[in-house]
């Protein structure tokens, strides 16, 4: 499973760099860079930190990330196969800042 830093600040799940869900789910099926791709699982931060009566608030260093990228290197049967994966905030939103194209899909 990747690492996960996440330069998302006002992401709810985010702790220090790190996100605190079990799992998350990045969209772009029809990514070409990674501006076309987005975290599903971000949450914005507001007053109330509970979030559907869950609250995930240790950093989870064994993080299973869902991927619908189909033109990322790293897209293998829809999971993310990197070391690492970067979160971030970008013009349009979140976005995998790890997203590579696959120039033969």
């Amino acid at each position: 499973m990747p690492a996960l830093q996440c330069k998302v600040n006002p992401c709810s799940y985010n702790s220090k760099g790190q996100c605190c869900r079990p799992s998350i789910h990045v969209n772009g099926e029809t990514a070409h860079v990674s501006s076309d791709t987005a975290c599903q699982s971000f949450a914005e931060r507001t007053q109330n930190q509970m979030i559907s009566g869950v609250q995930y608030d240790s950093p989870n260093h064994s993080l299973s990330i869902d991927c619908d990228a189909q033109r990322c290197i790293y897209n293998q049967n829809e999971k993310c196969s990197a070391d690492s994966v970067c979160i971030s905030y970008g013009y349009t939103g979140t976005e995998c800042s790890s997203f590579e194209q696959n120039h033969g899909r």
